[in-house]
């Protein structure tokens, strides 16, 4: 695998998990794909917290 498939590939796993409908068996995939460990993909976007953007200051 080169460099830009992994890149698409890392992409296509981040827009999978902007999706609520998305489903743990096809992010545990897709994260196999890129070749790391899909549980720690699914902890990792489930630890963080929460962005309200209207709370955010330039």
């Amino acid at each position: 695998m080169n460099n830009s498939s992994l890149g698409q590939r890392l992409i296509a796993l981040w827009q999978l998990l902007q999706r609520r409908e998305s489903t743990f068996g096809e992010v545990m995939a897709m994260a196999a794909e890129c070749g790391i460990d899909g549980r720690r993909v699914l902890a990792d976007h489930f630890n963080q917290p929460a962005v309200i953007v209207c709370s955010l200051e330039a």
